[in-house]
């Protein structure tokens, strides 16, 4: 039998390449000769949107799917202890989620409604910026997870670095 909790990180993963690579082939197709690959990546986003958010909320609370809850409480008790995942990727995926999600929204009503391009156009440029921004703080908190526990004597939680050649 197919056990689907042994599926909730890859296909959040898969869900995540499809938003990924559909933003990015809709930024990058976003002139007139190449105009029907935009509005298909941008149909797909919207899409991929759309499912995350009716599958969070149906999801029951601790399951990777559910909706991230930022909160402040959250990231004031991170700070004293430091340990387990940081509360900021909360804060950062409901940003991306809306923003992003804002970007598709807004250019399927353009293809409608004309007079709100600019407003699709200014919302997507700024959703560059912010997925650049997630970006980088991916890279800077999982390498420099593997930095500092290079000076701890670690490489991940847990794990000792191997004596040879280390």
């Amino acid at each position: 039998m197919l056990d689907l909790r042994k599926l909730s990180f890859p296909l959040l993963h898969a869900w995540h390449a499809v938003l990924g690579g559909g933003f990015l082939v809709s930024y990058l197709t976003a002139d007139e000769d190449t105009y029907a690959m935009h509005q298909f990546a941008g149909y797909v986003v919207l899409a991929a949107i759309i499912v995350r958010i009716a599958v969070g909320l149906l999801a029951p609370s601790g399951h990777p799917w559910r909706l991230p809850r930022p909160s402040i409480a959250a990231i004031r008790s991170w700070f004293k202890k430091r340990r387990g995942r940081n509360p900021f990727f909360a804060w950062i995926a409901v940003v991306l989620l809306g923003v992003v999600g804002m970007a598709a929204l807004t250019g399927a009503i353009a293809d409608f409604v004309t007079k709100t391009e600019d407003l699709h156009e200014g919302i997507a440029e700024t959703s560059m910026w912010i997925v650049l921004g997630h970006i980088a703080f991916v890279i800077a908190i999982y390498k420099g997870r593997k930095i500092a526990g290079r000076f701890n004597g670690r490489l991940l939680p847990g794990r000792e670095l191997k004596e040879a050649g280390q």
